[in-house]
């Protein structure tokens, strides 16, 4: 395997030489690449027998030419190791499923297998039946509004867009600044600013029916920092505002089954016996605060207590009233 991997490198490099018209011959090769004369006929020899390289002696300098210049080298050789994460690759992508994100990928899937050497013999349904995803239920993302959101945040263009609201159930013209895009728990949303705010907002690409980019540069915001918003999420609200420590004691089955997860990139734990205590920073910012954490603390049941803040625990306990009246009512 490393004596293919060698003899790959040195056909590489005297393609490079004959490309570039310098007429290279068998002995100034050999130097080059500190082999001998009858290693450069070998790679030579399987250049031609393997890829069908038309490369030919010149009878006025003695040096190889290509016959046809427009002919290459396969230049992406993959081991099958290499080969079988990139099979992977493609399906994890499948998750992303309803966005353009899958068909490009895919077309980049096919142009590098096209690009292959042919010494890599792996059909694409290498992994089949070995490795699967069980992909998200994702939402759809229009590929026209995709496209202009990420034209417009390379761009720096302001862009107006017609956005259905879940809170106010309102669907209103908004002007923002678009300055990411990223996917948190399978859903795509953009950060921007909002000039109707006048902050930075949160959208959900796939409430965004209509964008049209503005002939109206921006610039970003020394006060947005992705990391930051990132760093304070928990689900897929994304704020770095109102920050608050979050405080659990999980014990029972919970414990022996998230004992050894990470639920946020600050997380910290502290380990009991039999349980362990979890505690992370968390933005109670929103119309809702603490949503999604609430939405998850409920999951865990009775082994779950809540340790600060005190904030978290009035909400929690009336998520819970709300919970009972609704169960005896039936």
């Amino acid at each position: 395997m490393v004596a293919d991997r060698l003899q790959w490198e040195r056909c590489l490099k005297i393609e490079k030489q004959i490309r570039d018209g310098d007429f290279p011959s068998r002995r100034k090769l050999a130097e080059e690449l500190e082999v001998t004369e009858r290693t450069v006929q070998r790679d030579i020899t399987f250049m031609k027998d393997r890829f069908g390289a038309p490369i030919v002696v010149s009878r006025k300098n003695g040096g190889y030419y290509y016959t046809e210049p427009a002919w290459f080298l396969p230049s992406v050789p993959l081991t099958e190791g290499e080969l079988f994460s990139l099979l992977i690759a493609r399906q994890a992508v499948a998750q992303y499923r309803g966005t353009p994100v899958v068909q490009t990928l895919e077309k980049v899937f096919i142009k590098i297998a096209g690009s292959l050497s042919e010494s890599i013999s792996v059909l694409p349904e290498y992994a089949a039946g070995i490795i699967s995803f069980a992909p998200s239920a994702a939402l759809a993302v229009d590929e026209t509004i995709w496209n202009r959101l990420l034209q417009s945040a390379r761009n720096r263009q302001s862009v107006q867009m017609r956005y259905s609201s879940r809170k106010s159930k309102e669907t209103a013209l908004r002007t923002v600044d678009p300055y990411h895009i990223i996917n948190m728990q399978g859903d795509w949303y953009l950060f921007g600013h909002d000039h109707r705010h006048g902050k930075i907002c949160q959208f959900q690409l796939h409430r965004i029916q209509t964008v049209r980019v503005m002939d109206k540069p921006f610039e970003v915001r020394p006060n947005f920092d992705l990391s930051d918003i990132v760093n304070s999420s928990f689900g897929n609200f994304g704020s770095a505002d109102d920050l608050q420590t979050v405080r659990l004691h999980i014990a029972g089955d919970m414990a022996e089954l998230f004992e050894d997860r990470i639920f946020h990139p600050q997380q910290t734990v502290k380990k009991r016996e039999d349980a362990f205590e979890i505690s992370f920073p968390v933005s109670a910012a929103g119309a809702r605060p603490f949503f999604h954490l609430i939405q998850w603390i409920l999951s865990m049941g009775r082994d779950v207590e809540v340790l600060e803040p005190k904030h978290l625990k009035t909400l929690l306990r009336e998520e819970i009233r709300l919970m009972k009246e609704k169960i005896e009512k039936n």
